[in-house]
């Protein structure tokens, strides 16, 4: 997958699959966080309550540490690439039009990713 560089980074059309189907969002990429982030209401789309899911991440945010849900969607697809059984955390970020969450690390770890802004791309190989 192959896709311009602008900041912030947002990639497109990310395919999120869970017991009980699938839903495409538009997600910032975050090469310092340690998870992916996926909204509440994106989670519940695809067959998760993250109100009873028992495992608990402290994460650090603008406004301290707060407790998230942790879980594995079955997998994440952007692109040509896709990882299975994918630990995400459930975590709306502030609004920002049309984005609805974080590509992390344990998407990105996966993969070769080359960030490249000198010719302004970023690919996930």
């Amino acid at each position: 997958m192959r896709v311009p560089i602008n900041i912030p980074i947002v990639v497109r059309n990310i395919k999120i699959v869970g017991p009980e189907g699938w839903v495409r969002v538009d997600l910032i990429l975050d090469s310092g966080a340690v998870f992916t982030s996926i909204s509440w209401a994106d989670l519940k789309i695809i067959g998760y309550d993250p109100a009873i899911i028992k495992e608990r991440q402290e994460i650090v945010t603008a406004n301290g540490i707060i407790e998230v849900p942790k879980l594995k969607v079955k997998s994440i697809r952007a692109g040509d690439v896709e990882a299975q059984e994918v630990e995400v955390i459930c975590h709306d970020i502030p609004s920002l039009t049309g984005v609805r969450g974080l590509l992390g690390l344990s998407f990105l770890k996966n993969f070769v990713t080359i960030m490249n802004y000198k010719e302004k791309y970023l690919e996930i190989l």
